[in-house]
């Protein structure tokens, strides 16, 4: 697996198979909707693209805001690591998955994912506009849960209770749960 000029027909052919195999569920007491496999997922496959309108950084603020205000949120920078040494006025994106995504943006975070992010570019060499590919990080069992880490890792110690009244609470329930996800 590499970040970087993914071969488009494979993409393509591990989606069709994947894609029918995934399931949407809730678990409305703990964290609201989430996607599942309903067969096994190999280490290293490719399972699925997260897609959405693709906005620019001073519309995704906009969104953020009222989406934060909801509690809810689909936006995914594509600053995250594909444009180090960009500056927000060279035309940064987000993808906003709230009215166009597919069944990606029900994936839920985890402190200890089974799926991993990679930017891949596809048709398309602007650095800015990586299609954002989600790959098997170990062997998922059908009926288990998909997730990846949203990279919101900066852990708040117990005492910091002004930081924790401005973070989501992490409710992963893995052994390796930081708590809270900072916004």
């Amino acid at each position: 697996m590499h970040d970087a000029h993914v071969d488009r027909i494979a993409v393509t052919g591990l989606c069709n198979a994947v894609r029918r195999s995934k399931q949407l569920f809730t678990k409305p007491l703990i964290k609201g909707w989430g996607l599942k496999t309903l067969q096994h997922i190999p280490k290293g496959t490719f399972v699925v693209e997260y897609v959405g309108e693709v906005i620019t950084f001073d519309e995704a603020e906009q969104r953020g805001k009222e989406y934060d205000a909801q509690g809810l949120t689909w936006l995914f920078d594509l600053d995250y690591q594909t444009t180090e040494g960009l500056d927000v006025d060279d035309g940064m994106f987000t993808i906003d998955a709230a009215f166009y995504g597919n069944t990606s943006h029900f994936i839920n975070h985890s402190c200890d994912p089974n799926l991993a992010v990679f930017s891949c570019w596809i048709s398309n060499l602007d650095i800015r506009l990586p299609h954002i590919c989600l790959f098997a990080v170990k062997s998922i069992a059908a009926g288990e849960e998909l997730t990846f880490n949203y990279q919101i890792d900066r852990i708040v110690e117990e005492d910091n209770r002004a930081a924790q009244r401005l973070s989501v609470e992490c409710r992963c329930g893995t052994k390796k749960c930081i708590r809270y996800l900072h916004g």
